[in-house]
């Protein structure tokens, strides 16, 4: 039997839209400068286009050095999370909350409490919403030799650090039934490697772009169910750094 052109165009379009029926279709971030510095939901996006796959509505809130609990307060995000009907929200903590609250029990209190809060104020607006908590990252090394640095303690070094990122972040995701993003276990696997590329910028503690986009990657991945993202955009970064930040990508969701 032959079939006329149209007809296996009509069939090749059905199955791309059958295919991706299950796409999220908006997207909310919410954060601070983590999230905000470098446009993370904008890289993500570009992300998702160079996929294919199709473009969501995304969103976001992101005022500098928010926590989890004052979200719960901050207009924009209190506006963008009852305005509902959301597939996917991505929550991210002030950089250095899960960290801190190793050893301050208020501190301690305040991530776990708000990232509960989130979760059902986000629930009672998205019923159907798939919820995703942002691993950050330690500060870079030098960090630690600083002159004057003072601040709460965060770790002895950029490993305790992580390790108390990983063990927070991934008891909110766990008691509250949502997906961990790892990202900050993706910087730490860069600044393991003997190739290592700095992923902070100047101060320590923001990403470079070419940070942002190995997050980017493993937000994709984790958000689409992709386990070895691939994309030819690269957003200025030259291929061999961007198949670096790819590596680590499918590394960590593997």
């Amino acid at each position: 039997m032959r079939f006329a052109p149209i007809s296996w165009l009509v069939a090749c379009l059905m199955f791309a839209a059958s295919s991706f029926a299950g796409d999220p279709q908006r997207i909310l971030f919410i954060g601070n400068s983590y999230t905000g510095v470098n446009k993370l939901p904008n890289v993500f996006l570009e992300l998702v286009k160079d996929a294919g796959r199709p473009a969501p509505v995304v969103k976001s809130s992101t005022p500098g050095g928010r926590t989890l609990k004052q979200h719960l307060a901050i207009a924009g995000s209190v506006k963008l999370i009852e305005e509902g009907g959301w597939d996917v929200v991505v929550l991210q903590g002030q950089s250095q909350e899960p960290a801190i609250a190793e050893k301050d029990e208020t501190v301690r209190k305040e991530f776990l409490e708000g990232a509960a809060e989130l979760c059902k104020r986000v629930r009672a607006k998205s019923p159907k919403v798939k919820i995703y908590f942002y691993e950050t990252w330690a500060r870079h090394p030098d960090y630690w030799t600083m002159p004057g640095k003072k601040g709460p303690d965060v770790g002895a070094d950029p490993k305790e650090m992580q390790a108390r990122l990983r063990k927070w972040y991934g008891l909110v995701t766990r008691d509250n039934g949502a997906t961990f993003v790892p990202c900050g276990d993706a910087w730490e696997l860069n600044y393991a490697s003997a190739t290592a590329i700095r992923l902070h910028a100047k101060d320590n503690s923001h990403p470079e772009f070419i940070g942002t986009y190995l997050n980017a990657l493993i937000f994709f991945g984790k958000i689409y169910d992709v386990k070895a993202p691939a994309p030819k955009w690269f957003g200025g970064l030259d291929e061999a750094q961007a198949k670096w930040m790819q590596g680590y990508a499918i590394q960590v969701l593997k």
